[in-house]
Formats: structure tokens, sequence, C-alpha cells
């Protein structure tokens, strides 16, 4: 799980490295932009080169992968320093799979931004020249840090108009990334799958509140995850201050902060809420059933949303949620019955969704209502469907274009 912001592998140079200045995303773009176009013929097993090849703090790709060993695909998860070169010249099919890119491309200078950004637009296109295939699954709707947004749209536009196929978690999901990026025939449906054991077994509550020195009375409402301004803690802190303090209990925020200076922010704000205790440090997978445990509520009180691995994971450990009622979201929770709805970006709504989770008299029941939804999303099923998608045909079921993998209508909001 990526409760600290995700860092691809071939971000980490050696302090050698570092000090010649040297980036090996751009050694390769000059090492192979004068490379022969000659094409060679699609012959042999048809080879998966996942970007980023992993997630250091996060499962996702492992399970999707690790699903895919009993298909006749190839997956090879190498850096893209040795990846490049395979798909530029190799034999056989290949596809390129986008998961994440938005750190190759997104600087706080807009030169550096607009640089990178145009080599790897560069190197999509002379990939697809060399007959390699792109699938994009589309985890965000635009970058999470959006320092210029224009670059942003045009990357993610271009991804999307290039993309052989792109995968959505959500038929909401597929509707907003249309909306946004034109009419997107190639988008099938595959949801997200869920996280059950994947960190271990499910913990005990009260032994887990007394190894956090956490109450071992009284609500606990969690939020876990990096630190990032989108996902607005300061409006979840302001939420749970408007609460009556007798009541509210304890509202744990843990998670590493990609900002030193949001993190401060946080420090101060969190500072003047009784029951309010951040712990903006790196919170290690081990650790993370104990936390879900002592909790009674994950709250997200995200100000966008295309798609949530902790909400999956929080649903995967029997805790009932708290979301905004994005489409995405309302496909996947049942107010009440598998979790809380409130309107995005409205705070008293947020503050009213924290109340009637408080208030209800079974969370227990909500928290097995949302595991038993988790059960559904099963990885062996994921991978074939993605599997599918790879071949460019689907079985009628997840993969198909106007699929939908949700148990229910979308979730009207409270």
């Amino acid at each position: 799980m990526t409760h600290n912001s995700y860092q691809p592998a071939f971000k980490r140079r050696n302090n050698r490295e570092e000090r010649k200045g040297y980036d090996p995303f751009f050694a390769l773009l000059a090492l192979f932009a004068g490379t022969s176009a000659l094409f060679e013929r699609n012959i042999g097993p048809l080879t998966i080169y996942p970007l980023p090849p992993q997630l250091p703090t996060n499962p996702y790709l492992d399970q999707l992968y690790g699903a895919m060993a009993a298909s006749d695909v190839q997956v090879r998860r190498i850096r893209p320093r040795y990846a490049v070169p395979e798909l530029l010249l190799g034999r056989g099919p290949r596809i390129l799979h986008l998961h994440f890119f938005d750190e190759l491309t997104q600087r706080p200078s807009e030169r550096q931004t607009a640089t990178r950004s145009l080599l790897f637009l560069a190197l999509l296109a002379l990939l697809r020249l060399r007959g390699v295939r792109l699938i994009w699954t589309a985890h965000n709707l635009e970058p999470h840090e959006l320092y210029h947004p224009t670059w942003g749209f045009l990357v993610y536009r271009l991804v999307a108009r290039w993309a052989d196929a792109i995968i959505a978690h959500s038929r909401a999901a597929r509707a907003l990334l249309e909306a946004r990026y034109g009419r997107l025939p190639q988008c099938r449906v595959i949801p997200i799958g869920n996280y059950i054991g994947l960190y271990g077994p499910q913990r005990e509550r009260a032994a887990s509140r007394a190894a956090l020195g956490l109450p071992a009375a009284g609500p606990v409402l969690l939020n876990i995850g990096a630190l990032r301004p989108y996902k607005n803690i300061e409006g979840l802190i302001d939420a749970f201050a408007a609460l009556p303090e007798p009541t509210r209990g304890t509202l744990l925020v843990a998670g590493s902060a990609k900002s030193s200076a949001y993190a401060e922010q946080l420090r101060r704000r969190a500072a003047m809420v009784p029951g309010v205790q951040l712990r903006a440090e790196f919170i290690p997978d081990s650790e993370l059933p104990a936390y879900l445990a002592a909790a009674d509520v994950v709250v997200l009180p995200y100000r966008k949303m295309l798609t949530s691995a902790m909400l999956l994971c929080a649903l995967s450990y029997e805790r009932p949620v708290i979301a905004p009622a994005f489409g995405p979201v309302r496909e996947l929770l049942c107010e009440g019955q598998t979790g809380f709805l409130f309107t995005p970006g409205d705070d008293d709504a947020l503050r009213a969704a924290l109340e009637r989770a408080l208030a209800h008299p079974d969370l227990a029941e909500v928290g097995a209502a949302g595991l038993a939804l988790a059960r559904e999303f099963a990885w062996p099923k994921i991978a074939a469907a993605t599997v599918a998608c790879y071949r460019g045909m689907g079985d009628g079921g997840w993969g198909m274009g106007g699929g939908s993998p949700m148990p229910h209508p979308p979730s009207p909001i409270p």
C-alpha cells in the first residue's frame, strides 16, 4: 500500500550518478532517439512491460501480475533503462502497460515539465512506430501534484488518444475520463482487486490500540496514507473539531508527507484541536493491520478521486469507510450499509457523515458487509480480464467496454 508518496524505482539514483547529474530517463531518450525504425515480425509470445515495473510500497502490481503466472503472456518487470531497448529492438508482440507516469513529467519548473512531457510523448510515439502497443490503466484523472495543468492535460489526452486500450476501474471512472478527454471506445472496465490478508491477518482491537498508544475506550477515526494536499486532511481536522468534544473520540492521521511545509501546516492545525493525533511518519506495511484494527471508521476526505486503493484496503480489513460521493465511490459504497458518503468539497457534509458514522448502531455489521463486498474483487478474475484486454477481446464480463463489475446501482448522495 502506498501510504507514502510513490517513488518509481528508476527515480532512485546512486550517489555517483547524482554527482554527475546523470538522469537515466534522458539518457535513454538520447540513446534511442536515432534508432533505425526497422519493423520486426510480430512472432513469439506476447510480452508485457509494466511502467513502473514495481511499486515499492503497494502490492497492486504484484497481485495483478502474480495472478497472470498461469497465463501464456510473458511479463517483464524490469527497469525502464532495460525495458526501452527491448521494446524498441525486440521481436514479437510487445505491450507497454502504463500505470503511473506523472512523476516522469510533472515538475515545479515549467521548463522541466515541458521538456520531460515532450520527451515522454516522443518516446511513446517512437514505440508506436516500432509496433509496440500501448495500454493505459487510468488510476487518476489528472496528476495529483498538478504543477502545470496545460502540460498535464496534454500528456493525459495524448496518452488516452494513442492507447490501444484503456482500463478504467469503474463505469463512472470511464465516464469521467471521456468527459475530460473525449470519446474513448477502447476503454474497458476492470476493477481494482481486494487487499484481503495482503498485509497480514486482522488484529484484535484492544491489543492494537494499546500497541499504538490510543485510548482503550471511545471511537477512533483513522486517516492513513501519504499526506498530500488533494486529500484534504485539513478539512477533516476542521470537520472533526466541529463535532461535540465529549463524544467524538480520537482522530488519528498517519502517514508521511511529500512536502515538509504541508506536514508543518497539518501539525499546527492538529495541535489546536483536542483529540487529534498526527503521526507524520512512514507507516510500515506490517503495522497497517494494527492501525485498521484500532479504528472504528476509516475516513477519506479527498477533494478528488478516480480510484482509491485505500478504500478497497479498508473494506478488505472489515473497516467501514467515509468517502466522497464521486461516481466511482457511489458504485462501490451504499450509504449506511457498506460505508458513509458526503458531497465532495463540502466540509459541512463531511462533518455530517462523521456524525452519521459515530451514531450508527452497528459499525461491525457495516464492516462485515464491506468485507463481503471486497471478496467479490478477486485478483485471478481481474488478471484474466486484463489478459483478455491485452489480446483485444473480452468474455462478456469484466474487460468489456460497457461492462460493470459493480454489485449495485450507484448509491444516492445523502
